[in-house]
Order: C-alpha cells, then sequence, then structure tokens
C-alpha cells in the first residue's frame, strides 16, 4: 500500500462448521444424559443352535441389568409368528407363556443396583431361514421410587448364510 491509499477487505464467516459442531455436542450430551438416567438396561442376543432334525434354531438370550433399585420388573418378549418355542429354558423359568399372543413374560420382585438377570429360551422353525432374520425388541416394565417406566432392548439379528446345494 502506498501512502494515501487504503484498503478495504471483507470477512465472510461460514457458519455452518460452527453450528454442526455445536449440534454434535448438544447430541452428545443428551446421549450420555439419557443412558445415565436409566435405571434398567435390557440386552438382546441370539445364537445358533444345531438341532437335531436339521430344523433351524436360535437361542435367545436377555439380559436385565439393573443400574439402580428397581422393584416390579415385568420383561416381556414377542415371538415372531413362523417360530416355535422350545420347552428349556436357561436361567429362569418363565412366568407366563402366552401362546395366544406369542408372548413370553418373567417377573422378579426387585432387582439391586448392578445386579443382572440372565434369562434364555429356544426358538426353532420347520422352515429353513436365508438371509437376515430379525427379532423385535424386547420390553421391561418397572418401579422406580413409586414410578412405573418401561425400557426396550435392543433389536437382535442373525444372518443366515447361503448353502451350497450337491
Amino acid at each position: 500500500i502506498k501512502p494515501g491509499e487504503s484498503l478495504t477487505i471483507d470477512v465472510t464467516t461460514n457458519w455452518l462448521f460452527p453450528f454442526i459442531l455445536i449440534l454434535l455436542v448438544v447430541a452428545i450430551v443428551a446421549f450420555v444424559r439419557k443412558y445415565t438416567s436409566t435405571s434398567l438396561v435390557l440386552r438382546k442376543r441370539i445364537s445358533f443352535v444345531r438341532a437335531k432334525g436339521g430344523e433351524f434354531a436360535l437361542k435367545v438370550s436377555l439380559a436385565a441389568h439393573a443400574k439402580k433399585h428397581v422393584e416390579r420388573v415385568n420383561v416381556v418378549d414377542k415371538l415372531p409368528l413362523m417360530v416355535k418355542l422350545h420347552e428349556s429354558f436357561g436361567g429362569e423359568k418363565p412366568t407366563r407363556i402366552d401362546e395366544k399372543n406369542r408372548r413370553i413374560e418373567w417377573n422378579f420382585d426387585k432387582m439391586e443396583a448392578g445386579e443382572v438377570r440372565l434369562v434364555s429360551y429356544i426358538i426353532y422353525s420347520k422352515i429353513g431361514v436365508e438371509g437376515k432374520f430379525a427379532l423385535p425388541t424386547a420390553t421391561a416394565i418397572f418401579e422406580r421410587d413409586e414410578e412405573v417406566k418401561e425400557v426396550e432392548s435392543n433389536r437382535a439379528f442373525f444372518v443366515a448364510e447361503q448353502r451350497k446345494v450337491e
């Protein structure tokens, strides 16, 4: 710049990146608050079981983990339409099996903080499954500080590989 000349600079700010960063921080804080505020965590897992008659069979395991003291816990799981329930159960036996509505229920009087209850059952079907097999989420209804609350489990998936036909 020479004497007597002036230079003007226009500065513009791209607000997109700070806005995305703020939204990401808010989402992380909301997720952490939601996760730490839950009194009961319900996790669902499935694994393949070898059946004698060549049937398609899966072992479904539910883990109820109490983070805080909870009372009157009712764990409900629904069965898909094309499967049948095997008579053997791992862990605690179900309180009620509703064949008509295809529901299995377990009741626990109370669970202390840190306590984990594992329940499992086996489902089977004459019809084989190819591709992805998804089970519905399980639900737990419980009382905490005389307030009824409800949590859902994760969705459990099983991926069946194609067999070679010889």
